[in-house]
């Protein structure tokens, strides 16, 4: 594919299991579901050309359609809980193959076009110089511990005006960029040297559970 030529499909992958929380994917949200939510966030960005469910289940796949979106069967071996996410990818890139996709979740339905747009925008002057994709982060600035100590900072008294903060970061799982070519030979969504496209506090809940969700929704009622 030629790296100079960009044509951007999104992707938003709903299967219909969840360990944790039954009919996540379409949980309700603002005046809708949050699979319709982030289907006509991603249609007010004119610079996708199609957008593409995939997904297992057939009231799924209805929402998906009566939206204008594509649905992309997934067959029941990238539809439970032990799906090997690695080959569900290299399964999703087959079908846009010529394209650079945007993976996208429902779950962080606080991402919206603009993030969108500019995330596109960004990807396109920073690929190949030298990011191979694009990821939603947050920069994190805290003093960070695992088991056996300190990881970014000293406790040595002698040590005590010495400290810096390294840069890190978390990754939100909000929005993916890199070409379906890239994709299938990674097996994985984003690469070795993705762009960290950095989103405020109040756009990176990631529903994962009901504590996510109410949040998610509090700061929507309240943006």
């Amino acid at each position: 594919m030629n790296e100079t030529s960009f044509i951007f499909n999104a992707l938003i992958p709903a299967r219909e299991f969840d360990e944790i929380i039954k009919d996540k994917n379409i949980l309700p949200f603002g005046s809708s579901n949050l699979l319709e939510h982030k289907i006509n966030q991603l249609q007010k960005t004119d610079l996708i050309e199609n957008i593409y469910v995939s997904t297992d289940s057939d009231r799924y796949k209805d929402i998906a359609i009566k939206n204008r979106a594509i649905v992309i069967d997934r067959p029941f071996e990238f539809s439970h809980k032990d799906t090997i996410f690695n080959e569900f990818v290299m399964h999703i890139s087959d079908y846009l193959p010529n394209s650079h996709i945007l993976w996208t979740p429902v779950t962080t339905p606080l991402i919206c076009e603009i993030e969108d747009k500019n995330a596109i925008n960004t990807y396109k002057n920073v690929f190949g110089r030298p990011y191979d994709s694009l990821i939603t982060a947050n920069r994190v600035k805290r003093y960070i511990l695992d088991e056996n100590g300190p990881l970014n900072f000293r406790t040595d008294i002698s040590k005590r005006n010495q400290t810096t903060l390294p840069d890190l970061y978390e990754y939100v799982n909000g929005i993916n960029i890199a070409p379906a070519i890239s994709m299938k030979e990674w097996g994985y969504n984003w690469g070795h040297t993705p762009y960290k496209y950095l989103l405020p506090l109040n756009k990176q809940v990631d529903i994962c559970n009901h504590e996510d969700y109410e949040l998610a929704k509090f700061f929507w009622d309240k943006r």
